[in-house]
Parts: structure tokens; sequence; C-alpha cells
């Protein structure tokens, strides 16, 4: 397998952000694209987030990867990191197959792209079948229904991990951490457990358990840009959802999903299906023995949900 980092846009600094992208060789037919996109409430993250186990499972099966970053909250509002991966998506569909030809030889059929991602990273890739001619969509664990201020996204949490976090107000010297000069961040890791979390993640812990995530994407209170649900129409791909049955993530929940795939349904979209993973939580399939060592019930999800893509194209 090969594995590179591309630059695909600049921030307003001029600052690159980049793409992971991952292929293997071996093959002289056109490649299909599978667009990915990290989770991380569109607050911390990058593609380092998305499970190799996953890449490996589409590469193997003749995919090219692709795995953007985008600028994250707060320097930006949710619409910039959406456009950012709109870009993100023109970028491989316009730009990748060229250099891919001529610095790789690796040819790619951009017509044949699909999209997937990992909760607000699913939402985005929801977001994606709303405006983009994707072949097919999955969404583990997404966001949903952010412009319906009755859901949990909207509200404060005393579920763990967020209610067990004390509140978090940054010191200057923490804030310059979290909104650099000179440069709009789009590549930041989790908290990892066992260590004292960064500024950035205290601050992320403190919005979602005071419900105070959604405001902070978007303060002009437009959570409809969050919302895909907004826009579905028949014309939408194939959409299948991975949703774990006690998800307690502000925002994604079993019931969400559910109403969602009544929603994509309802609206005449021709194929929408809903894997429930029982007894599994937020960020189920992240552990990185999931589809190495583990092969057993999270595994079997994500696989259904990767062999969705590979079916569709």
């Amino acid at each position: 397998m090969e594995i590179i980092r591309m630059p695909y846009k600049t921030d307003v600094f001029g600052n690159p952000l980049y793409a992971k992208v991952a292929w293997s060789k071996g093959t002289e037919s056109a490649k299909p694209t599978a667009l990915v996109y990290h989770g991380g409430g569109l607050m911390v993250g990058s593609s380092e987030m998305v499970p190799q186990s996953q890449i490996n499972y589409l590469v193997e099966r003749g995919f090219a990867v692709v795995i953007p970053n985008y600028r994250l909250a707060p320097q930006v509002t949710a619409k910039e990191v959406f456009a950012d991966c709109e870009e993100a998506y023109e970028w491989a569909v316009g730009t990748l197959p060229d250099l891919m030809r001529s610095q790789h030889g690796i040819y790619l059929d951009s017509t044949r792209t699909v999209a997937f991602g990992h909760s607000s990273g699913g939402t985005i890739a929801l977001h994606l079948a709303s405006c983009k001619p994707v072949k097919a969509v999955t969404a583990f664990y997404p966001s949903l229904f952010a412009s319906d201020s009755s859901t949990s996204a909207h509200k404060p949490t005393s579920a763990p991990p967020f209610g067990m976090m004390p509140d978090f107000h940054p010191t200057l010297e923490e804030w310059a951490t979290i909104t650099p000069e000179g440069k709009q961040l789009s590549e930041t890791p989790l908290a990892a457990p066992g260590t004292i979390p960064a500024p950035r993640n205290k601050w992320q812990m403190h919005t979602l358990k005071n419900g105070q995530w959604l405001p902070t994407l978007q303060p002009d209170g437009d959570y409809a840009t969050l919302d895909p649900m907004t826009r579905i129409t028949p014309e939408w791909c194939p959409v299948m959802l991975v949703q774990g049955e006690l998800d307690n993530v502000p925002g994604s929940s079993l019931e969400l999903a559910q109403r969602a795939e009544k929603a994509t349904a309802d609206a005449g979209v021709r194929e929408v299906r809903l894997e429930v993973v029982k007894g599994e939580g937020h960020m189920f399939d992240l552990p990185p023995m999931v589809g190495t060592t583990d092969l057993g019930a999270k595994w079997e999800a994500v696989r259904k949900g990767l062999d969705w893509l590979v079916d569709h194209v």
C-alpha cells in the first residue's frame, strides 16, 4: 500500500490543508475513489483518526482512499468547514486524477466516487449526498437533525464522559493554543486515555456538556447548514447509516438514526439502510483492534458499511 499527504487548498493565511491518499499498485484499471471525513465534532481531529483497518479494506478492494483534513472551529464556522469538504471533493475528482496519473502512474475513475465518515464526518458525508454526484454514502453514527431545537445537541448533558468533566474556562494563554495567530488549525489530536487533555479538548468537552456545541459551530444560528436532513430529495444516492444502540453523544443516537432512515425513505431516496450495532456506543469502531484482532460484531457492522460503498461503484 502507498500512502502520501497532498495539499488540496490553503487557509486564509496561506497554510496548506492536506489530504491523506492511500492506494495499492498492481492493477491497470481505473480505481474508484472513497472520500473519508474524520470525526471530532468539527472542533478536533485529523485524517489520522480514520482506522487503518477501514482504509486497508477499501484499498484491498481497488479503491483510492482520500481523507482530507478541514479547518476546525472556532476559527471557522460550520459553513466554512462544509465548504472545505466540498472543495476536497472537487479536488479529488478534478485535480487528483491528473496528479496520480502523472506522478504515480495510477488511474482514477472520478465518475465512481463514494463518501463515508464518522460522527460529524458522517454528517459531512450525508451533506455530500445533497450536493455532489457521489455514488453512495455510509455515515457511521452521524450527528443528525441539528436544525431541530428539541434534539440532544441543543441541550446540556450529564451523560458520561461529558457530565464527568469539570467546566473549562481557558486562560488567554490556553485560548492562544485553541486559536493561534497566523494559522487556521486543521489537524489536532483527540484526547488520549490516561493523559491530561489539551486545552482544545477540554474546551470541546465543555461546549458539549453545556449545550453550546451548535452555537459555537454556527454563531448566526443557521443550524440547517449542519443538517443534511433539511436537503433530502429523491435524487440522493443510496445511503447507509451505521449506529451504535447505546450512543449518547449529543446529536447522535439510535432514535435519531431511525428518524433519519424514515425521513430519507419517505422522501423517495431509492436505497436506504440502517445497521444497528447492539450494545455499542459512539466511536465503537475506532479502537485499533477492531478489524485486526477483533473481527466480531463491531467489525461486521463496519464491514457492512464499507461493502455498501463497494457494491455501489
